[in-house]
Protein backbone atom coordinates (compact mmCIF):
# COMPACT_ATOMS: atom_id res chain seq x y z
CA UNK A 1 0.00 0.00 0.00
CA UNK A 2 1.33 3.56 -0.85
CA UNK A 3 2.19 4.89 2.24
CA UNK A 4 1.19 8.21 1.70
CA UNK A 5 -2.80 6.76 1.71
CA UNK A 6 -2.02 4.36 4.77
CA UNK A 7 -1.01 7.39 6.73
CA UNK A 8 -3.99 9.19 5.86
CA UNK A 9 -6.42 6.21 6.36
CA UNK A 10 -5.18 5.72 9.93
CA UNK A 11 -5.29 9.60 10.75
CA UNK A 12 -9.08 9.52 8.99
CA UNK A 13 -10.20 6.77 11.62
CA UNK A 14 -7.91 7.56 14.53
CA UNK A 15 -9.73 11.05 14.35
CA UNK A 16 -12.95 10.00 13.53
CA UNK A 17 -12.87 7.45 16.47
CA UNK A 18 -12.12 10.35 18.94
CA UNK A 19 -14.76 12.61 17.77
CA UNK A 20 -17.42 10.27 17.92
CA UNK A 21 -16.79 9.25 20.99
CA UNK A 22 -15.85 12.72 22.59
CA UNK A 23 -18.86 13.76 20.76
CA UNK A 24 -21.79 11.72 22.16
CA UNK A 25 -20.44 11.89 25.87
CA UNK A 26 -22.01 15.17 25.73
CA UNK A 27 -24.33 15.45 22.91
CA UNK A 28 -27.49 13.77 24.91
CA UNK A 29 -26.93 16.25 27.66
CA UNK A 30 -29.05 18.65 26.35
CA UNK A 31 -31.58 16.09 25.36
CA UNK A 32 -32.54 14.62 29.47
CA UNK A 33 -35.16 16.54 30.28
CA UNK A 34 -37.03 16.20 26.89
CA UNK A 35 -35.97 12.18 27.03
CA UNK A 36 -37.64 12.56 30.61
CA UNK A 37 -40.48 13.53 29.70
CA UNK A 38 -40.50 11.71 26.41
CA UNK A 39 -40.14 8.03 28.17
CA UNK A 40 -42.52 9.12 31.06
CA UNK A 41 -40.06 8.70 33.38
CA UNK A 42 -37.52 10.46 36.65
CA UNK A 43 -34.84 12.55 35.27
CA UNK A 44 -32.62 10.47 38.13
CA UNK A 45 -33.58 7.54 35.92
CA UNK A 46 -32.46 9.35 32.40
CA UNK A 47 -29.62 10.73 33.98
CA UNK A 48 -27.98 6.79 33.57
CA UNK A 49 -28.26 7.48 29.78
CA UNK A 50 -25.26 9.52 30.86
CA UNK A 51 -23.77 8.14 33.05
CA UNK A 52 -23.97 4.25 31.64
CA UNK A 53 -21.93 5.69 28.71
CA UNK A 54 -19.32 7.36 31.15
CA UNK A 55 -18.80 4.71 33.34
CA UNK A 56 -18.80 2.10 30.76
CA UNK A 57 -16.22 4.21 28.85
CA UNK A 58 -13.83 4.69 32.03
CA UNK A 59 -13.96 0.61 33.15
CA UNK A 60 -13.39 -0.88 29.64
CA UNK A 61 -11.17 1.22 28.17
CA UNK A 62 -7.62 0.04 29.98
CA UNK A 63 -8.52 -3.44 29.33
CA UNK A 64 -9.46 -2.84 25.62
CA UNK A 65 -5.89 -1.18 25.61
CA UNK A 66 -4.16 -4.09 26.58
CA UNK A 67 -6.35 -6.45 24.33
CA UNK A 68 -5.45 -3.76 21.60
CA UNK A 69 -1.96 -4.68 22.20
CA UNK A 70 -2.01 -7.98 21.93
CA UNK A 71 -4.48 -8.41 18.89
CA UNK A 72 -3.66 -5.59 16.77
CA UNK A 73 -5.47 -1.63 17.26
CA UNK A 74 -6.93 -1.97 14.31
CA UNK A 75 -8.73 -5.17 15.20
CA UNK A 76 -9.73 -3.44 18.74
CA UNK A 77 -10.89 -0.39 16.49
CA UNK A 78 -12.95 -2.36 13.98
CA UNK A 79 -14.68 -3.75 16.60
CA UNK A 80 -15.04 -0.13 18.66
CA UNK A 81 -16.73 1.19 15.40
CA UNK A 82 -19.11 -1.91 15.21
CA UNK A 83 -20.22 -1.59 18.80
CA UNK A 84 -21.04 2.24 18.16
CA UNK A 85 -22.26 1.50 15.25
CA UNK A 86 -24.61 -0.72 16.14
CA UNK A 87 -25.60 0.75 19.94
CA UNK A 88 -26.18 3.93 18.00
CA UNK A 89 -28.85 2.51 15.76
CA UNK A 90 -30.08 0.71 19.05
CA UNK A 91 -30.48 3.89 21.08
CA UNK A 92 -32.27 5.31 17.68
CA UNK A 93 -34.78 2.42 17.68
CA UNK A 94 -35.25 2.53 21.83
CA UNK A 95 -38.48 2.35 22.77
CA UNK A 96 -38.20 2.67 26.52
CA UNK A 97 -35.54 4.62 28.65
CA UNK A 98 -34.25 1.04 29.93
CA UNK A 99 -33.34 -0.26 26.30
CA UNK A 100 -31.93 3.42 25.76
CA UNK A 101 -29.94 2.62 28.89
CA UNK A 102 -28.74 -0.17 27.66
CA UNK A 103 -27.49 1.08 24.28
CA UNK A 104 -25.55 3.58 25.70
CA UNK A 105 -23.64 1.51 28.00
CA UNK A 106 -22.76 -0.61 24.94
CA UNK A 107 -21.90 2.69 23.01
CA UNK A 108 -19.70 2.82 26.10
CA UNK A 109 -17.52 0.30 25.37
CA UNK A 110 -17.46 0.97 21.81
CA UNK A 111 -16.24 4.45 22.65
CA UNK A 112 -13.64 2.96 24.97
CA UNK A 113 -12.28 0.71 22.15
CA UNK A 114 -11.68 4.23 19.95
CA UNK A 115 -10.43 6.68 22.58
CA UNK A 116 -8.01 3.12 23.67
CA UNK A 117 -6.60 2.81 20.31
CA UNK A 118 -6.34 6.22 18.37
CA UNK A 119 -2.96 7.36 19.72
CA UNK A 120 -1.44 3.89 19.21
CA UNK A 121 -2.92 3.54 15.79
CA UNK A 122 -1.11 7.00 14.93
CA UNK A 123 2.44 5.79 17.06
CA UNK A 124 2.70 2.61 15.40
CA UNK A 125 1.09 2.48 11.68
CA UNK A 126 1.80 5.96 10.38
CA UNK A 127 5.33 7.18 8.88
CA UNK A 128 7.26 9.12 11.41
CA UNK A 129 7.45 12.35 9.37
CA UNK A 130 3.41 12.08 9.46
CA UNK A 131 2.89 11.49 13.45
CA UNK A 132 3.09 15.04 14.35
CA UNK A 133 0.56 16.20 12.08
CA UNK A 134 -1.85 13.55 12.60
CA UNK A 135 -1.53 13.97 16.41
CA UNK A 136 -1.94 17.36 16.08
CA UNK A 137 -5.09 16.28 14.28
CA UNK A 138 -6.18 13.93 17.12
CA UNK A 139 -5.84 17.58 19.34
CA UNK A 140 -8.45 18.68 17.09
CA UNK A 141 -10.91 15.88 17.40
CA UNK A 142 -10.72 15.95 21.17
CA UNK A 143 -11.13 19.47 21.43
CA UNK A 144 -14.46 19.48 18.81
CA UNK A 145 -16.39 16.66 20.22
CA UNK A 146 -17.39 18.40 23.65
CA UNK A 147 -18.46 20.93 22.10
CA UNK A 148 -20.29 20.19 19.05
CA UNK A 149 -21.70 17.62 20.75
CA UNK A 150 -24.69 19.70 22.91
CA UNK A 151 -24.73 22.27 20.19
CA UNK A 152 -25.72 19.42 17.07
CA UNK A 153 -27.97 17.78 20.38
CA UNK A 154 -29.69 21.35 20.58
CA UNK A 155 -30.30 21.74 17.04
CA UNK A 156 -32.14 18.19 16.46
CA UNK A 157 -33.69 18.44 19.66
CA UNK A 158 -35.29 22.05 17.78
CA UNK A 159 -36.32 20.17 14.79
CA UNK A 160 -38.33 17.57 16.60
CA UNK A 161 -35.60 14.94 15.68
CA UNK A 162 -33.82 13.04 18.86
CA UNK A 163 -33.69 10.09 17.44
CA UNK A 164 -31.21 11.37 15.04
CA UNK A 165 -28.90 12.55 18.51
CA UNK A 166 -27.61 8.70 17.55
CA UNK A 167 -28.20 7.83 14.21
CA UNK A 168 -26.05 10.42 13.38
CA UNK A 169 -23.40 8.81 14.19
CA UNK A 170 -24.26 5.43 11.69
CA UNK A 171 -22.88 6.80 8.30
CA UNK A 172 -19.38 7.82 9.90
CA UNK A 173 -19.25 4.68 11.56
CA UNK A 174 -20.05 2.69 8.45
CA UNK A 175 -17.09 4.85 6.55
CA UNK A 176 -14.83 3.92 9.17
CA UNK A 177 -15.76 0.72 9.63
CA UNK A 178 -14.91 0.52 5.58
CA UNK A 179 -11.58 2.12 6.19
CA UNK A 180 -10.73 -0.01 8.84
CA UNK A 181 -11.50 -3.36 6.97
CA UNK A 182 -9.28 -2.24 4.36
CA UNK A 183 -6.27 -1.59 6.19
CA UNK A 184 -7.03 -4.81 8.13
CA UNK A 185 -6.12 -6.68 4.56
CA UNK A 186 -3.69 -4.49 3.78
CA UNK A 187 -1.29 -3.92 6.69
CA UNK A 188 0.50 -5.98 9.26
CA UNK A 189 0.75 -5.20 12.93
CA UNK A 190 3.33 -6.41 15.11
CA UNK A 191 1.67 -7.34 18.54
CA UNK A 192 2.73 -8.43 21.96
CA UNK A 193 2.06 -11.43 24.12
CA UNK A 194 0.37 -9.59 27.23
CA UNK A 195 -2.67 -11.54 28.86
CA UNK A 196 -5.10 -9.31 30.54
CA UNK A 197 -5.12 -9.09 34.11
CA UNK A 198 -8.23 -10.18 35.42
CA UNK A 199 -8.03 -9.04 38.72
CA UNK A 200 -6.81 -5.35 37.89
CA UNK A 201 -9.58 -5.16 35.55
CA UNK A 202 -12.01 -6.15 38.32
CA UNK A 203 -10.45 -4.05 40.72
CA UNK A 204 -9.79 -0.47 38.32
CA UNK A 205 -13.69 -1.04 36.71
CA UNK A 206 -14.89 -1.27 40.63
CA UNK A 207 -12.70 1.80 41.42
CA UNK A 208 -13.62 4.20 38.48
CA UNK A 209 -17.56 3.34 38.85
CA UNK A 210 -17.38 4.26 42.46
CA UNK A 211 -15.10 7.37 42.33
CA UNK A 212 -17.03 8.81 38.96
CA UNK A 213 -20.35 7.99 40.73
CA UNK A 214 -19.34 9.86 43.63
CA UNK A 215 -17.80 12.96 41.57
CA UNK A 216 -21.80 12.77 39.53
CA UNK A 217 -23.67 13.54 42.84
CA UNK A 218 -21.23 16.24 44.65
CA UNK A 219 -22.93 18.93 43.60
CA UNK A 220 -26.45 17.42 44.95
CA UNK A 221 -26.53 19.01 48.61
CA UNK A 222 -29.01 15.61 49.64
CA UNK A 223 -26.54 13.32 48.43
CA UNK A 224 -23.66 14.86 49.66
CA UNK A 225 -22.54 11.88 52.17
CA UNK A 226 -23.26 9.41 49.74
CA UNK A 227 -21.17 11.18 47.38
CA UNK A 228 -18.17 11.50 49.75
CA UNK A 229 -18.64 7.30 50.97
CA UNK A 230 -18.21 6.95 47.16
CA UNK A 231 -15.45 8.91 46.45
CA UNK A 232 -13.36 7.77 49.30
CA UNK A 233 -14.48 4.06 48.30
CA UNK A 234 -13.15 5.00 44.82
CA UNK A 235 -9.80 6.41 46.07
CA UNK A 236 -9.53 3.43 49.07
CA UNK A 237 -10.04 0.56 45.71
CA UNK A 238 -7.20 3.11 44.37
CA UNK A 239 -4.72 2.31 46.63
CA UNK A 240 -5.24 -1.52 46.28
CA UNK A 241 -5.05 -1.49 42.29
CA UNK A 242 -2.01 -0.27 43.17
CA UNK A 243 -0.59 -2.67 45.75
CA UNK A 244 -2.13 -5.23 42.64
CA UNK A 245 -0.26 -4.29 39.98
CA UNK A 246 2.75 -3.31 41.27
CA UNK A 247 5.86 -5.91 40.36
CA UNK A 248 2.45 -8.15 38.47
CA UNK A 249 4.78 -8.95 35.38
CA UNK A 250 1.10 -8.89 33.44
CA UNK A 251 -0.60 -5.39 34.93
CA UNK A 252 -3.11 -3.60 33.48
CA UNK A 253 -1.35 -0.60 34.30
CA UNK A 254 2.91 -0.77 34.80
CA UNK A 255 2.77 0.83 38.00
CA UNK A 256 6.60 -0.35 38.94
CA UNK A 257 7.61 1.51 35.49
CA UNK A 258 5.88 5.10 36.59
CA UNK A 259 7.26 4.97 39.77
CA UNK A 260 10.81 4.68 38.56
CA UNK A 261 10.27 7.44 35.70
CA UNK A 262 8.93 10.39 37.42
CA UNK A 263 9.00 12.53 34.17
CA UNK A 264 6.09 10.36 32.40
CA UNK A 265 4.35 10.75 35.98
CA UNK A 266 4.63 14.32 35.59
CA UNK A 267 3.09 14.01 31.98
CA UNK A 268 0.33 12.41 33.63
CA UNK A 269 -0.25 14.98 36.17
CA UNK A 270 -0.28 17.65 33.46
CA UNK A 271 -2.73 16.10 31.76
CA UNK A 272 -4.97 15.82 34.85
CA UNK A 273 -4.55 19.65 35.09
CA UNK A 274 -5.70 20.29 31.56
CA UNK A 275 -8.71 17.73 31.50
CA UNK A 276 -9.58 19.16 34.66
CA UNK A 277 -8.85 22.88 33.32
CA UNK A 278 -11.26 22.26 30.46
CA UNK A 279 -14.08 21.10 32.22
CA UNK A 280 -14.02 24.08 33.70
CA UNK A 281 -13.74 26.96 30.55
CA UNK A 282 -16.55 24.54 29.10
CA UNK A 283 -19.04 24.30 32.40
CA UNK A 284 -18.46 28.09 33.61
CA UNK A 285 -18.95 30.17 30.55
CA UNK A 286 -22.32 29.66 29.50
CA UNK A 287 -23.81 30.67 33.22
CA UNK A 288 -21.46 34.31 33.17
CA UNK A 289 -22.93 34.91 29.52
CA UNK A 290 -26.24 34.37 30.51
CA UNK A 291 -26.82 35.48 34.39
CA UNK A 292 -23.83 38.31 34.66
CA UNK A 293 -24.23 39.43 30.73
CA UNK A 294 -27.74 38.50 30.35
CA UNK A 295 -27.39 37.16 26.60
CA UNK A 296 -29.47 34.84 25.44
CA UNK A 297 -28.54 31.60 24.51
CA UNK A 298 -28.12 31.89 21.00
CA UNK A 299 -25.45 34.56 21.51
CA UNK A 300 -23.92 32.26 24.23
CA UNK A 301 -23.94 29.48 21.88
CA UNK A 302 -21.74 31.15 19.73
CA UNK A 303 -19.80 33.51 22.46
CA UNK A 304 -18.40 30.30 23.88
CA UNK A 305 -17.17 29.17 20.73
CA UNK A 306 -13.52 30.84 21.54
CA UNK A 307 -12.25 27.95 23.41
CA UNK A 308 -12.49 25.35 20.81
CA UNK A 309 -11.75 27.52 17.91
CA UNK A 310 -8.44 28.54 19.30
CA UNK A 311 -7.75 25.05 19.67
CA UNK A 312 -8.42 23.86 16.73
CA UNK A 313 -6.37 26.57 14.99
CA UNK A 314 -3.34 26.06 17.28
CA UNK A 315 -2.96 22.27 17.50
CA UNK A 316 -2.68 22.57 13.92
CA UNK A 317 -0.07 24.84 13.86
CA UNK A 318 2.01 23.18 16.91
CA UNK A 319 1.52 19.75 14.67
CA UNK A 320 3.06 21.94 11.84
CA UNK A 321 6.16 23.27 13.87
CA UNK A 322 7.03 20.81 16.14
CA UNK A 323 8.82 18.27 14.66
CA UNK A 324 8.54 15.47 17.66
CA UNK A 325 11.64 17.63 19.35
CA UNK A 326 9.95 20.25 21.33
CA UNK A 327 7.09 17.93 22.64
CA UNK A 328 8.63 19.51 26.38
CA UNK A 329 8.98 22.81 25.51
CA UNK A 330 5.23 23.21 23.35
CA UNK A 331 3.55 21.24 26.40
CA UNK A 332 5.19 24.09 28.85
CA UNK A 333 4.40 26.79 26.09
CA UNK A 334 0.68 25.90 26.00
CA UNK A 335 0.58 25.58 30.20
CA UNK A 336 1.73 28.87 30.48
CA UNK A 337 -0.39 30.56 28.12
CA UNK A 338 -3.18 28.62 30.04
CA UNK A 339 -2.31 30.09 33.27
CA UNK A 340 -2.01 33.70 31.39
CA UNK A 341 -5.96 32.69 30.48
CA UNK A 342 -7.03 31.76 33.69
CA UNK A 343 -5.60 34.99 35.16
CA UNK A 344 -6.99 37.25 33.12
CA UNK A 345 -10.44 34.81 33.63
CA UNK A 346 -9.94 35.37 37.19
CA UNK A 347 -9.92 39.44 37.50
CA UNK A 348 -12.44 39.64 34.43
CA UNK A 349 -16.11 41.86 35.91
CA UNK A 350 -19.46 42.61 34.53
CA UNK A 351 -17.77 45.87 33.87
CA UNK A 352 -15.80 44.69 31.05
CA UNK A 353 -17.05 44.03 28.15
CA UNK A 354 -18.51 40.53 27.17
CA UNK A 355 -16.50 39.78 24.22
CA UNK A 356 -13.42 39.94 26.49
CA UNK A 357 -14.51 36.78 28.17
CA UNK A 358 -14.48 35.37 24.07
CA UNK A 359 -10.80 36.28 24.31
CA UNK A 360 -10.21 34.60 27.67
CA UNK A 361 -11.24 31.60 26.26
CA UNK A 362 -9.56 32.09 22.95
CA UNK A 363 -6.78 32.08 24.82
CA UNK A 364 -6.99 29.19 26.36
CA UNK A 365 -7.47 27.08 23.21
CA UNK A 366 -4.62 28.61 22.21
CA UNK A 367 -2.90 27.02 25.22
CA UNK A 368 -4.59 23.55 24.59
CA UNK A 369 -3.35 23.85 21.14
CA UNK A 370 -0.20 24.10 21.95
CA UNK A 371 0.10 21.30 24.85
CA UNK A 372 -2.57 18.15 24.06
CA UNK A 373 -0.69 17.26 21.08
CA UNK A 374 2.69 17.41 22.71
CA UNK A 375 1.81 15.93 25.82
CA UNK A 376 -0.15 13.36 23.85
CA UNK A 377 3.40 12.80 22.05
CA UNK A 378 5.42 12.76 25.08
CA UNK A 379 3.26 10.35 26.82
CA UNK A 380 3.28 7.90 23.72
CA UNK A 381 7.14 8.54 22.89
CA UNK A 382 7.87 7.52 26.87
CA UNK A 383 6.00 4.25 26.21
CA UNK A 384 7.54 0.88 24.79
CA UNK A 385 5.91 -0.06 21.28
CA UNK A 386 4.32 -3.29 22.39
CA UNK A 387 2.33 -0.85 24.85
CA UNK A 388 1.29 1.81 23.08
CA UNK A 389 -2.31 0.35 23.08
CA UNK A 390 -2.28 0.64 26.70
CA UNK A 391 -0.41 3.30 27.24
CA UNK A 392 -2.68 5.44 24.89
CA UNK A 393 -6.15 4.22 27.12
CA UNK A 394 -4.27 5.34 30.43
CA UNK A 395 -4.09 8.58 28.94
CA UNK A 396 -7.26 9.22 27.73
CA UNK A 397 -8.75 7.06 30.97
CA UNK A 398 -6.97 10.19 33.20
CA UNK A 399 -7.78 12.77 30.97
CA UNK A 400 -11.85 11.49 31.44
CA UNK A 401 -11.47 11.26 34.94
CA UNK A 402 -10.19 14.67 35.43
CA UNK A 403 -12.77 16.36 33.47
CA UNK A 404 -15.10 14.72 35.02
CA UNK A 405 -13.68 15.80 38.45
CA UNK A 406 -13.53 19.18 37.06
CA UNK A 407 -17.32 19.07 36.19
CA UNK A 408 -18.17 17.90 39.66
CA UNK A 409 -15.90 20.95 41.20
CA UNK A 410 -17.14 23.41 38.80
CA UNK A 411 -20.94 22.05 39.46
CA UNK A 412 -20.46 22.59 43.40
CA UNK A 413 -18.90 26.04 43.50
CA UNK A 414 -21.87 26.91 41.50
CA UNK A 415 -24.38 25.08 43.92
CA UNK A 416 -22.66 26.47 47.13
CA UNK A 417 -22.24 29.92 45.73
CA UNK A 418 -25.76 29.75 43.33
CA UNK A 419 -26.70 33.69 45.08
CA UNK A 420 -23.22 34.99 43.58
CA UNK A 421 -21.96 33.48 40.19
CA UNK A 422 -19.47 36.01 40.14
CA UNK A 423 -17.85 34.64 43.33
CA UNK A 424 -18.19 31.06 42.58
CA UNK A 425 -16.68 31.30 38.66
CA UNK A 426 -13.88 32.89 40.70
CA UNK A 427 -13.42 29.94 42.77
CA UNK A 428 -13.60 27.56 40.31
CA UNK A 429 -10.63 29.54 38.21
CA UNK A 430 -8.31 30.23 41.17
CA UNK A 431 -8.93 25.83 42.10
CA UNK A 432 -7.90 25.26 38.11
CA UNK A 433 -5.47 28.14 38.14
CA UNK A 434 -3.45 26.30 41.50
CA UNK A 435 -3.42 22.96 39.63
CA UNK A 436 -2.11 24.04 36.60
CA UNK A 437 0.63 25.96 37.84
CA UNK A 438 1.44 22.91 40.20
CA UNK A 439 1.82 20.47 37.23
CA UNK A 440 3.64 23.26 35.44
CA UNK A 441 6.34 23.20 37.70
CA UNK A 442 6.31 19.63 38.52
CA UNK A 443 6.22 20.28 42.23
CA UNK A 444 4.85 17.00 42.70
CA UNK A 445 6.46 14.33 40.71
CA UNK A 446 8.90 15.20 38.41
CA UNK A 447 12.61 15.48 39.37
CA UNK A 448 13.78 19.08 38.21
CA UNK A 449 16.24 18.22 35.94
CA UNK A 450 15.67 15.00 34.44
Amino acid sequence: MNRSLQDSLITVIAGMGMLLSTLDTGIINVALSFLTGEFQTTTNIASFTITGYTLALASSILPLGVLSDKFGKLKISYLGFVLFGLSSLFCGFANSVEWLIIGRIIQGIGAAALQATSAALITTLVSEESQNSSISILGVMIGLGPVLGPSLGGILLSLNLWRFIFWLNVPFAILAIICNHYLLNKVSEETSKRTLDTLGTVVNATALVCLLLGLSLLSKSNLLVVSLILIISGLFLGIIFYHVEFRNKQALVDVEGLKNNPQVISYFFQTVAFGFASAMIFLLPPFIFEQLYHLGVGQTGFLVLGAPAGLVIFSRLSGKYNDGSKNKAFSHLGLGIIIVSLLFLLFLTPNWPYFFLTLGLFIYGIGGGYFQPANIASIMQASPMEMQGSTGALQRMVQNVAISAGSAVGSTCLNLWSNNLLLATRIGWGITLVLVIMSLKNIIFSKHNN
